[in-house]
């Protein structure tokens, strides 16, 4: 059984394409999840006068504002519960490349699970790009056109960008659980794949299987000899990207990553662009320090 789980909040045209979208897959989902991070822009009207809240839909509206973290532990939960061999995990944002994204995912999953890579613990990405670039970096490539020439067999091991277009198989859940809801926002997903190594599984993204998504706006630039990718985030949004990182960190023990990356790096970013400086340093320490102590959950709204 394949599950489909996307989580939305206020963003209903888009999660519409994606919906229409994951309908037109050459391969069908048994049941396709929806998380509704308690939406206040009518999401729940448009999904039913779309036909869209009934089978093979599942509506899941929570009570408050759990944030991605909290709707992927929704989902993934919902779904694992109702005995989903395969679950597929996705935001709102983005979608499918074309109606055969799915088939060329799972059918690369299922050969490898066939050939039991990570013991059936399985977490298989799509390429997630727009346009010629990667949405998000693959170690150090950029482009749509690196991926694909490092790729083997048309796959990159040890490589995924979690959640979009995300395929884990029911042995990798059942070993590692559910996505750490007390992240809110940021980080979940790299949590989750660190698990899932720790766990050794076969994480691998498969670069014929294209999804699309949006590419954060960013600024080069090289730093003691690095190409790092600069941009600056909403104070509160930078909060729990350093509270989050600084905790995996701290548990994986990359001290000096902690240091150069979410304070060295992150202050010349805030110093770099337009952004509310002060604000975004305050927070900024703060979520280092409250990641640093463990102190997790929805700790600043929006």
């Amino acid at each position: 059984m394949i599950t489909a789980v996307i989580v939305t909040y206020n963003r209903k045209e888009l999660l519409g394409q994606n919906i229409e979208m994951l309908l037109k897959q050459t391969i069908p989902f048994d049941s396709i999840i929806i998380v509704d991070n308690c939406s206040t822009d009518g999401t729940f009207e448009y999904l039913k006068n779309c036909g869209w809240t009934t089978e093979p839909f599942i509506y899941l509206k929570t009570e408050t504002n759990i944030g991605g973290a909290g709707g992927f532990y929704t989902g993934v939960k919902a779904a694992y519960e109702a005995g989903a061999d395969w679950i597929v995990l996705m935001d709102d944002d983005g979608r499918m490349a074309d109606e055969h994204t799915m088939e060329i995912l799972y059918c690369a999953a299922k050969k490898l699970y066939d050939e039991n890579r990570g013991e059936h613990k399985l977490l298989a990405n799509a390429l997630v790009q727009k346009g010629n670039l990667l949405s998000f970096k693959i170690d150090h490539m950029y482009t749509v056109a690196e991926a694909m020439m490092t790729a083997k067999n048309g796959l990159i091991e040890g490589a995924a960008n979690p959640f979009n277009g995300t395929l884990i198989s029911r042995e990798l859940v059942s070993e590692i659980g559910y996505p750490n809801k007390e992240f809110f926002i940021k980080g979940d997903e790299v949590d989750y794949k660190q698990r899932a190594f720790d766990a050794g599984a076969y994480v691998v993204t498969v670069t014929e299987a294209k999804y699309i998504h949006p590419r954060p706006e960013t600024v080069e630039k090289t730093v003691m000899g690095v190409k790092v990718p600069f941009f600056v985030e909403a104070p509160w949004k930078e909060y729990y990207a350093a509270r989050n990182f600084t905790y995996m960190y701290k548990l994986q023990g990359w001290y000096k990553g902690i240091l150069f990356e979410l304070i060295f790096v992150k202050l010349l970013a805030i110093i770099s662009l337009k952004c509310k400086k002060m604000e975004t340093i305050k927070m900024l320490f703060k979520g280092v320090y409250d990641g640093w102590k463990g102190n997790l959950g929805a700790k600043v709204k929006p």
